[in-house]
């Protein structure tokens, strides 16, 4: 604006209600009103509207008696910026465990979608009226709420959205939230018994039940006796039993509540001239903080080509493959491993108590193998044990041998948690916690098949 101060003057309106500060004189001289006059410098001026129609008006009212002219007589807009129109916005809200158990922890996702982009603002989760966690930042259109201290009761449970600049707020539709009392475990199921000098290694299955609280661990009992041996996943040793004695063994589940009832049974009888068998494959990796985590191979599958285990997380430092056998191994002797072209891929073996680890240090994700062991040498004997075939695939978690919408689902209903026994697999990373990082990791490998 350059003009004669505090008389000639230009109003900015939104309707009928002038927005621009500073004063110039009214109708009736000596009568100041809101606008601007004088010399004042280009500058940016933001005002609130709400939404709907509205009408909008720039003036430039001139006082008769500045002959001549004072200043440039003028004023200038330039740059004007309308806000956007406000989207509608849809809720919906879920549950990482349903029904869950008196203390468990569960986590609440509120998602929120709508035509204008990737919605910002908070979401607030509420238990019926009482609220639950308050106004949590959205990241990537999500926002998580965890909580362990829900009743035993039926809850209600829903999400209300903010809104932001471009969407309008909103609420979920209510989710039942079933909270019972936990138990115990369901009962495993018996795999194999594996003899050893002095030893037994017993193979089972988790229960389809946790009793609603995470399993700790498990026993294994074989009797006469009886001797146990405990271990987080299978298969658990049972030491210090006697050779060319029938035992038969059984084993446990135990969660916070207890123990779970014994499996099935299944014979087995040491022997000090029992050679090495194998009795377990798994992939460990080590988590940043909580520590190492195994998934499971299956030694069954034979074939490449076939139903393979899949192993869900990143290469880090190398992928090491656990053969376990029966007894201690003296020499791991050889390793061969091809993939699915028969390239061979380079390994090395290293014994380590009763295991032969395998590490490969250089593999490309997306990728099957098969790992052959030769000659490998305990205190009773030496043993070629039948080769094992696996995947490699981030963010295949259930070893459907490809990465789709479950997959995808499941890594963000567990981001924000930090890596336990329960959801290691997420963490594809390996960094000790599942954040959008691994999020982002299983995006980007969405309609990967496993070759």
């Amino acid at each position: 604006v350059s003009s004669e101060a505090a008389y000639d003057c230009f109003r900015f309106y939104i309707d009928t209600a002038q927005q621009i500060g500073g004063t110039c004189d009214g109708p009736s001289p000596g009568t100041l009103q809101t606008g601007a006059s004088g010399e004042i410098p280009w500058g940016s001026v933001s005002v609130p509207i709400t939404g709907g129609p509205h009408t909008l008006t720039w003036s430039y009212e001139k006082d008769f008696s500045d002959v001549p002219p004072i200043g440039q007589d003028a004023a200038w807009i330039d740059a004007v910026v309308l806000p956007l129109p406000v989207v509608a916005s849809t809720t919906t809200v879920t549950s990482s465990v349903n029904p869950s158990a008196l203390g468990q922890a569960v986590t609440f996702t509120a998602t929120v979608t709508g035509s204008a982009g990737t919605p910002q603002g908070t979401a607030t989760f509420k238990d019926g009226g009482t609220t639950i966690c308050n106004q949590v930042a959205m990241t990537a259109g999500s926002a998580q709420c965890v909580t362990s201290s829900l009743a035993i009761a039926s809850h209600s449970i829903t999400a209300d959205y903010s809104g932001s600049a471009a969407y309008s707020a909103s609420t979920s539709p209510s989710l039942t939230q079933v909270v019972n009392a936990a138990q115990a475990p369901g009962a495993p199921t018996i795999g194999t018994a594996t003899p050893g000098n002095a030893q037994a290694t017993i193979t089972f299955s988790a229960p389809a039940s946790d009793g609603g609280s995470p399993i700790t661990s498990y026993t294994a009992t074989c009797t006469p006796g009886p001797f146990t041996g405990s271990a987080a996943s299978s298969p658990a040793n049972v030491i210090n039993l006697l050779n060319n004695t029938l035992y038969t063994c059984s084993v446990k589940a135990n969660n916070i509540i207890g123990a779970s009832l014994a499996s099935a049974t299944v014979t087995v009888t040491p022997s000090a001239g029992t050679p090495p068998a194998l009795a377990n494959v798994f992939s460990r990796k080590n988590h940043t903080g909580p520590g190492p985590f195994d998934v499971n191979i299956s030694t069954s599958v034979l074939a490449i080509t076939g139903p393979v285990s899949v192993e869900p997380r990143a290469i880090g430092s190398g992928h090491t493959i656990y053969f376990r056998f029966s007894n201690a191994i003296n020499n791991p002797g050889s390793v061969a491993v091809v993939d699915g072209n028969n390239a061979t891929v380079a390994a090395t073996p290293v014994a380590s108590g009763n295991d032969v680890i395998v590490t490969i240090p250089s593999l490309a994700d997306n990728k099957r193998i098969t790992i052959t062991l030769t000659g490998v040498i305990g205190p009773t004997g030496s043993v070629n044990p039948q080769p094992v075939s696996m995947g490699f695939l981030i963010g295949d978690f259930n070893s459907s041998r490809s990465v789709n919408a479950s997959d995808i689902s499941a890594v963000k209903a567990q981001s924000g948690l930090t890596v336990s026994q329960a959801n290691f697999k997420f963490d594809v990373n390996l960094s000790g916690s599942i954040t959008s990082t691994d999020v982002s990791a299983v995006k980007a490998r969405a309609g990967l098949v496993l070759p």
